[in-house]
């Protein structure tokens, strides 16, 4: 008796769509690796609260040191447009998060430190030329009444002292309420 070999056959069509998912899978591959979004953690200081950031955009930018934060869309569109960035499509919700937009330094960590009847935000920054960097931080944990937010490098020198805007309006608020009274 002989034996037969078995003949096994694939025809075309039935791979087209394992090829289309194959496709697709790498398609996604290289999506997410070029829009990466990195959680980034400060390093731990005695006393201090760390706060967890996302970097949302970081490259090259000629254009003068400067820090700007962004509470809402339309400052978000504002500040790209005026240092001349495109960002990536990211979801900013300004309901749930701040961003903070700093030119000509990389964001290292940020601290919530209780000052003398205040709070400081400390920002930790590496001055670094032609560069920008872009995060965003859960709005609860730095939209505290009297917080100034202090970018400093690595000696301990601050570079900005920044009051938020949304602070300064809701003193003259309470303010006009009190002579209202």
């Amino acid at each position: 008796m002989k034996k037969r070999g078995r003949f096994f056959v694939v025809e075309a069509r039935r791979l087209i769509p394992l090829l289309f998912l194959l496709v697709l899978l790498i398609g996604l591959t290289v999506y997410d690796n070029f829009f990466r979004v990195e959680p980034t953690a400060g390093l731990p200081e005695g006393g201090a609260s760390n706060l967890v950031f996302t970097t949302t955009d970081w490259g090259v930018l000629t254009s003068p040191t400067s820090f700007n934060l962004v509470a809402d869309h339309d400052e978000w569109i504002r500040v790209s447009q005026e240092l001349g960035l495109s960002l990536p499509d990211y979801p900013f919700n300004a309901a749930e998060e701040l961003a903070v937009f700093a030119v000509n330094s990389e964001i290292q960590s940020m601290d919530v430190l209780p000052r003398f009847g205040e709070v400081e935000i400390r920002v930790m920054v590496e001055p670094k030329d032609k560069y920008f960097h872009v995060i965003t931080v859960d709005r609860q944990a730095v939209d505290l009444e009297g917080a100034v937010w202090s970018f400093v490098d690595n000696q301990d020198r601050v570079l900005s002292r920044i009051v938020p805007f949304w602070q300064v309006e809701k003193k003259d608020n309470k303010k006009e309420e009190e002579t209202i009274k």
